[in-house]
């Protein structure tokens, strides 16, 4: 299924600036509808585009930074989605209760490759991927061992002894810890700031839609620090890349 993020980047993609102005309507018109599709079948997108609320029983502790305390954003979604992950914590939509592996389920809708939902640290689901990379590496250097000696057969038997234990303690510690998103994909923050900015236009009505582009936002790519990702949200919710946007349309600000 296609996600918001995807359809909202094939938009993106189908013209290259500078634009026509019926290239800026054509777009704007694209992920407006896209936007309001999604909204009418997606409480939480509905929620974003209606400036509403999302919250959680207790996020006063989790909010050292003043940050996900806050009106509904993706971004803000996604850090309330990564707090609530362990404990399972029920989220609160508009003053409506949902399920935190519903808010999820939800959010990978818009935001592909978050990997937020809460999995037990016992279910056998969790475990498989990284118990067969385990294995499949302590396979593939125990082969590579055996090769100087031919008599051990096609695997060294003391390597796949010690190092299947090793791999397979590392892999089930790390994955008790920690959930990984698939590296190949776009980072989901990114790609949750980047719904923002559209949000905050398609709100608005703004033409300068057309020029909220990928590249155009700021990004980190491999990691997530608070001191660049929480002023950039900020400054998304004060309609801070206004100036920027009607220069890149050769639009007035404000419009």
């Amino acid at each position: 299924m296609d996600t918001l993020y995807t359809l909202c980047r094939s938009v993106d993609n189908h013209h290259a600036p500078p634009f026509t102005a019926e290239q800026v309507a054509e777009i704007v018109s694209h992920k407006t509808t896209y936007f309001s599709n999604e909204a009418a079948q997606n409480p939480l997108v509905r929620e974003i585009l209606q400036g509403g609320s999302i919250t959680y029983f207790g996020i006063e502790k989790d909010n050292r930074r003043n940050f996900i305390e806050g009106q509904a954003t993706f971004f803000r979604t996604h850090e309330i989605l990564r707090h609530t992950r362990g404990s399972n914590a029920p989220i609160v939509l508009g003053g409506r209760e949902y399920p935190h592996n519903t808010v999820a389920e939800l959010f990978a809708r818009c935001v592909p490759n978050a990997k937020l939902q809460h999995v037990p640290w016992f279910s056998p689901a969790r475990y498989v991927t990284s118990l067969a990379l385990a294995w499949g590496v302590t396979l593939l250097i125990a082969h590579l061992f055996a090769r100087d000696n031919p008599a051990m057969g096609p695997f060294d038997p003391f390597v796949l002894y010690y190092l299947g234990i090793l791999g397979s303690i590392a892999a089930l510690t790390y994955t008790a810890l920690k959930t990984n998103r698939d590296v190949r994909g776009p980072a989901p923050w990114n790609s949750a700031v980047y719904l923002d900015l559209n949000a905050d236009l398609v709100r608005r009505n703004s033409p300068g839609l057309a020029g909220a582009r990928k590249e155009f936002m700021p990004q980190q790519k491999f990691l997530k620090h608070p001191d660049f990702y929480y002023p950039l949200a900020r400054r998304i919710e004060a309609h801070g890349f206004d100036e920027a946007l009607s220069r890149r349309l050769g639009e007035p600000a404000g419009r």
